[in-house]
């Protein structure tokens, strides 16, 4: 199982600074949540219109990849998909975290894909959103599994990806993307 001794997700978000945070969420995620966070990402990034709009991007394919993909789900209600939702602000980045529960039995193919993605250039990146959303796999079928390629497109910079096994069934997947700030100066929080 790979793991990574050099990001503790759990200790960055509980060592981070009030004043980064622009969103911090865990729980059950709803369409109509996703709706409520996108009109307050939109409007504390308006000072930063061209960052601002990648910013939301990423953190709506993230976002709906954990509302697609967790296999946490809250029960009580709708049995609504639980995860982690983070986005920060530090010079000269923003932050999209997200996180969720995923079946150990899907760590490696997880990990091979984001390793592609990793690897792979920007003309070679749009080749492979092509390629997964015309041949999505049974696994993937909701979204073709594009949302990592669609955020490593978006934000021109190497997303992160840490898996954390948690026991024999289920690890703790989570996706850190940095975008670059246009606007040097810092949103209101």
């Amino acid at each position: 199982m790979p793991q990574s001794q050099e990001f503790n997700f759990f200790e960055y978000h509980s060592q981070i600074s009030r004043e980064n945070i622009l969103l911090s969420y865990k729980g059950p995620l709803t369409d109509v949540l996703l709706s409520e966070f996108s009109r307050d990402i939109r409007k504390k990034l308006l000072e930063d219109p061209g960052a601002g709009k990648k910013v939301f991007s990423i953190f709506m394919e993230l976002a709906q990849n954990v509302l697609f993909y967790s296999k946490e789900v809250n029960h009580f209600g709708n049995h609504d998909k639980v995860g982690t939702l983070v986005i920060l602000h530090d010079d000269p980045f923003y932050r999209v975290i997200t996180g969720n529960l995923i079946y150990c039995e899907d760590v490696s193919r997880l990990m091979d894909k984001f390793e592609t993605i990793k690897n792979l250039d920007r003309e070679a990146l749009r080749e492979y959103k092509r390629a997964l959303r015309n041949n999505p796999n049974e696994q993937e079928s909701r979204g073709a599994g594009i949302g990592l390629v669609q955020a490593a497109l978006t934000s021109d910079n190497q997303i992160e990806c840490k898996i954390k096994e948690l026991n024999d069934d289920f690890a703790f997947f989570f996706v850190l993307v940095k975008i670059t700030k246009k606007n040097k100066s810092y949103p209101e929080s």
